[in-house]
């Protein structure tokens, strides 16, 4: 077991690791910024180990004065890319789901953590739902305004609205995969020109049953260093 106790007690959705505000506030002797992070949990199941990787995150991560909200996936509607091209007059997707929900808040917080279990050394199919969608989605909002002005074109995409953000990702793996789930999740950041944190090692932790990834430690440590390169960024972007 790790030193320091880590326990699913207390964990649900939307619970958030709340940092100490600014101006004057301290956090482990030394004063902190309020910046938010969004942490997507791409898992189908409720409180399991991929929330409770967020988690520990979120702890971590509110030392540096970060709020962190963990967002589950599991129970929402997300679904699949119908390639109708619709989204590129319109300037929205004509699917109505919970995609707009999840993207609001990707798109209000200053970081975002992606996280997911591995499926058949993938991600899962509504976290590959999500950035697929997603993907398209917040270039184009991104774009010129008034929309009947505005005509997309690959050869010149505009910026995305998560230009400037701050991301990390983690997978959760029984015992392969993390790595090329992984490359998903970071190839979505890249396009969308956000900032990307690494840590001392892939950032893969494993366990299947609820609670097993508490038996890595080094997986344990390797998200505590994601989480505190993340929260030494975030610092330096919002002074």
């Amino acid at each position: 077991m790790l030193d320091d106790k880590v326990s699913l007690a207390g964990l649900r959705p939307g619970w958030a690791g709340r940092g100490m505000a600014a101006g004057g506030a301290q956090a482990g002797g030394m004063a902190v910024l309020a910046v938010k992070v969004v942490a997507v949990a791409g898992s189908h199941r409720r409180n399991g180990n991929t929330e409770l990787a967020l988690g520990i995150m979120a702890v971590k991560l509110a030392e540096f004065g970060v709020e962190t909200e963990i967002l589950p996936l599991a129970g929402k509607k997300i679904e699949p890319c119908r390639a109708c091209d619709r989204c590129k007059q319109v300037r929205q997707c004509l699917i109505s789901d919970d995609l707009v929900e999840v993207m609001e808040k990707m798109a209000a917080a200053d970081g975002i953590i992606l996280a997911s279990p591995v499926y058949s050394f993938n991600i899962t199919p509504v976290m590959h739902n999500l950035l697929v969608r997603g993907n398209r989605y917040f270039h184009i909002l991104a774009a010129p305004k008034p929309a009947k002005e505005y005509v997309f074109s690959y050869a010149n995409v505009p910026s995305s609205i998560l230009r400037g953000k701050v991301g990390a990702a983690l997978t959760v793996a029984r015992r392969a995969g993390g790595g090329a789930a992984l490359a998903g999740l970071y190839n979505f950041m890249l396009v969308n020109e956000m900032y990307v944190v690494g840590s001392c090692y892939e950032t893969s932790i494993f366990g299947y049953n609820r609670g097993e990834i508490t038996q890595d430690r080094e997986g344990i440590n390797n998200l505590r260093r994601l989480a505190e390169n993340m929260g030494v960024l975030l610092q330096k972007l919002s002074c």
